[in-house]
């Protein structure tokens, strides 16, 4: 992937799919959520998401500075 695209693109991307497959894999593996109520489970699922929208924000951030930087802006 590193050959194709920037690493700039493939790093956010491994990040996020490497944190869903690991919360997949230790729900399947250990049952983590047999245990919860739905209050708790939803509020794993939206500090997850907001993990993944931060991830997002910053490397959009990140691309935008870079790009306003080598315009001699």
């Amino acid at each position: 992937a590193l050959d194709t695209f920037n690493t700039a693109v493939v790093s956010p991307i491994y990040y996020v799919m490497f944190t869903s497959l690991t919360i997949i894999a230790s729900v399947i593996m250990f049952k983590d959520w047999d245990g919860q109520n739905t209050g708790s489970i939803i509020s794993e699922l939206c500090g997850f998401i907001a993990v993944l929208c931060g991830t997002i924000l910053l490397n959009s951030a990140k691309d935008s500075d870079r790009g306003s930087s080598f315009r001699g802006v």
